[in-house]
């Protein structure tokens, strides 16, 4: 549509506004949007009229009685009223909660100011407190820690004393003769492994059962486990024996082999572990040749044997010498008489007469690390299973057993065996007399002994001067007297 006054055609943005028609032509649509309310209005009053109409019985047609009318919009009055004062006591009551929760801010907020100066007054000295009681805790501290180191060492210096009470009084004792040092134990001689074939079953028995139990004493003084289980004779047990490693301490009660307890278990076939004898009633030969099984349970009960007084003296800090070595595992009656009396006798050689007993000042050498003393002390009775101070059983405990390095239980039985073995063949001598002794340059060699394997060599091989027994200095040999040996012929 152009404008009638300047005849230019009309653009929303560019020419918005020219003239009058203009403006009608914007205000159109605001007229008939107005002509629509209109229309929509008088449509809801004829609707409510009608429903009035209709709640009062009359047509739609009819008009409302004007006092039903008043009376309904009295109704509707009342009920908004009731809307509204519900609606203002609502508000009223929210108004007083919120006042409530204001008021309670503020006392809140009136809390938190006080304990900010509280803390703030608290926190004043709070670095210089807390150095001081740090410093406290920390003397406190090395105090405890010093008298429990002492305790410790009173404790061990106890172990070992018990100990070396107990082994003098079973008569544990090291003879010298010349340069050879042997050892006893209850008047019998502590042997050597791989010199048991020279030996009666009654000595290798006794001298095996004295020193079970004397390491048993020990261990209970000492406080600590052998890898290998001992048990001591006791009722129904009329004998020491020995477990192997993987079977002690996993079990209860066994009976003694060979009793009817052990035939019964046997026969029900309970699965119970078999302890290692520590007892042979036949020389070793003998029972190699009968019973070559209990001659092999008995090499691994006495080497087990030997391991545990190996292990004792490195858990006590004792030298075996060569821990690799077969000879220093077996030479049980020195490394015995090592652990429960020579160290001691060492130590009390090179210590002062008059040790201090004062408590060292803090800072000083002998307070340092984990509060222990400087100075150089035997380890007999310091470590073990039965205290958490120095314990076996915690990690510096399983770091010092792991470097002990000690041969184990079946290399030493295996080449004990091989020991025993090997020297077993010349042991095999028997005694000529008389005319046998011609006979005997028919045979082969003939070698003057004794029975013991270490004096045979090539200076006594026909170059040994016949013994005489008739009492005559010119040295004559009597008939059938002649002290000569024939090898047995293997």
């Amino acid at each position: 549509m152009n404008c009638s006054i300047c005849h230019r055609p009309h653009h929303a943005k560019k020419l918005p506004f020219l003239c009058a028609v203009d403006a009608r032509n914007r205000l159109y649509e605001g007229r008939v949007e107005y002509a629509q309310a209109l229309i929509q209005s008088e449509e809801a009053e004829n609707q409510v009229n009608a429903v009035l109409a209709s709640a009062e019985g009359a047509t739609p047609d009819q008009k409302p009685d004007p006092s039903a009318r008043a009376a309904w919009l009295t109704a509707e009055e009342k009920a908004a009223a009731d809307r509204t004062s519900q609606i203002i006591a609502q508000a009223d009551r929210l108004r007083s909660e919120v006042d409530a929760a204001r008021r309670e801010i503020a006392a809140k907020k009136d809390a938190i100011a006080r304990t900010k100066s509280d803390l703030a007054a608290v926190t004043a000295g709070t670095s210089a407190r807390r150095s001081r009681q740090l410093e406290e805790v920390e003397r406190s501290t090395q105090r405890t820690r010093y008298k429990w180191n002492r305790s410790a060492d009173t404790m061990a210096a106890t172990r070992a004393f018990l100990c070396e009470e107990a082994a003098r009084l079973y008569g544990l004792r090291q003879v010298k003769k010349g340069s050879v040092k042997r050892y006893e134990i209850g008047g019998v001689e502590m042997f050597d492994l791989h010199a048991m074939n020279s030996l009666s079953p009654e000595v290798i028995s006794t001298s095996l059962a004295h020193t079970a139990h004397i390491l048993v004493l020990a261990s209970h003084y000492l406080a600590i486990r052998l890898p290998a289980q001992i048990t001591l004779p006791h009722r129904d047990y009329p004998r020491p024996t020995i477990f192997s490693l993987a079977s002690s301490y996993q079990h209860g009660e066994i009976p003694f082999p060979g009793s009817v307890a052990s035939q019964i278990a046997a026969e029900s076939e309970q699965r119970l572990p078999r302890p290692r004898p520590l007892f042979i009633d036949k020389p070793l030969a003998a029972l190699a040749k009968e019973d070559p099984s209990a001659y092999s349970f008995f090499l691994e009960g006495a080497s087990l044997l030997a391991y545990n007084i190996a292990w004792a003296c490195c858990s006590q800090g004792v030298s075996v010498g060569d821990k690799d070595s077969f000879e220093d595992v077996c030479s049980m009656g020195q490394n015995l008489w090592r652990l429960l009396i020579g160290d001691q006798l060492h130590r009390r050689a090179v210590e002062p007469a008059f040790p201090s007993s004062l408590p060292p000042p803090a800072g000083s050498p002998r307070e340092e690390g984990r509060g222990e003393m400087t100075n150089p002390k035997s380890t007999i009775g310091r470590w073990s299973h039965g205290t958490v101070h120095s314990s076996l059983g915690g990690a510096e405990g399983t770091e010092f057993v792991r470097n002990f390095k000690t041969l184990s239980p079946l290399k030493v039985a295996d080449r004990l065996k091989k020991r025993l073995s090997s020297e077993a063949g010349m042991l095999e001598w028997e005694t000529i007399e008389g005319d046998e002794f011609e006979d005997g340059f028919d045979d082969g060699v003939l070698v003057r002994g004794h029975g013991n394997a270490g004096s045979v060599g090539a200076a006594s091989i026909m170059t040994v001067r016949t013994a005489g027994t008739s009492g005559d200095s010119g040295g004559g040999t009597a008939k059938g007297t002649s002290g000569w040996t024939k090898l047995k012929t293997r």
